[in-house]
Formats: structure tokens, C-alpha cells, sequence
């Protein structure tokens, strides 16, 4: 073991915090498998809860928090029975895409055993590709409005924006 890996262990809202004991738990077990040491830091913000207790999802000094972390291990973010999604995912997961320029989400899909799939006569391993997407451009970009608010004539636009630099580091 030569280096400890910091890890920020943020469960946040709903579904993070019902399977964040068991990430934890699988992410333990291959540290103790492979010899790796982990530092793992709980952090109890980012989430509605913390919201709701502040009026804020993060604390002013978020960053500054996880300067020297290796890694934030992030549950779910969201709970619109208590916070607005807008507040919810502004306030938390895309400032943390942004300002740590985590700009790929890796969708992979592949067909397992044992597994109900709805494309009839597939078999495990003739399944198994990734969905590449740009994750702080398009509808991240926060660009749009509302005309006429609350009204029969209410109109929504959301704008999408992809830049050459955005698109290229994707390919």
C-alpha cells in the first residue's frame, strides 16, 4: 500500500442514502482485496435535508472542503417533495461537473444473465455497449426562460448549447 486514496462519501437524497451502505460496503471490500487504502470523509451536505436546515444545498466553502480529496463518491441528488429538482441539481451536482470539469457520464448497457430483457431473443454478450454524453453542456447550460408565467399563454424555452472544444473531448 503506498498511497491512501481520500474519498468525500456524499449519499445525499433518496435513493444515495438507501444504497450508499452498500456501496461503501463493495468499495471496502475491493480496497481489502487488492491492498488499496482508503480515507473516507462523510459529508452530510448536498443534499435536501441540508437545504432545508440552511437554504442552501452546499455550504459556501464546498470547494475548499474537498480540496485534496481524490474522488467524491455521490449517491443521488434531488427530492421534489421537499426542494424544487432546479434548486436540488443547480446547487449540487452541476457545480461539482463544473467546477471539477467532470464532463463525461458513461452510460454502459449490457444484457446479463438471469436478467429480463424487453428485445426478444438477445442473449448476455450480444448486448454490451457504452452511451457516451457530454455532461456540463447541452441542456446544462442553464440558458432559457419563461414568458408569461402562470398564465394560459405560459411558454417555456430551453436552449441547448454544444461547443467544438465541448463535442471534440468527447470523441
Amino acid at each position: 500500500m503506498s498511497k491512501t486514496h481520500r474519498i468525500a462519501v456524499i449519499p445525499g437524497d433518496g435513493i444515495g442514502k438507501e444504497v450508499m451502505p452498500e456501496g461503501l460496503r463493495v468499495l471496502q471490500a475491493a480496497a481489502s482485496r487488492f491492498d488499496i487504502a482508503l480515507d473516507l470523509t462523510p459529508i452530510d451536505w448536498a443534499s435536501c435535508d441540508h437545504y432545508l436546515a440552511h437554504g442552501e444545498m452546499m455550504p459556501a466553502d464546498w470547494k475548499q472542503q474537498l480540496q485534496g480529496m481524490d474522488a467524491l463518491l455521490f449517491g443521488a441528488v434531488g427530492w421534489p417533495a421537499t426542494v424544487p429538482d432546479n434548486v436540488s441539481l443547480w446547487g449540487s451536482l452541476l457545480k461539482f461537473r463544473r467546477e471539477f470539469d467532470q464532463y463525461i457520464n458513461l452510460r454502459p448497457v449490457r444484457l446479463f444473465e438471469g436478467v429480463p430483457c424487453p428485445l426478444a431473443g438477445r442473449k448476455p454478450g450480444e448486448i454490451d455497449f457504452l452511451i457516451v454524453r457530454e455532461n456540463t453542456e447541452g441542456e446544462y447550460t442553464n440558458l432559457g426562460g419563461i414568458m408569461f408565467a402562470g398564465t394560459e399563454r405560459e411558454i417555456v424555452i430551453q436552449e441547448s448549447v454544444f461547443s467544438r472544444h465541448g463535442t471534440d473531448r468527447v470523441l
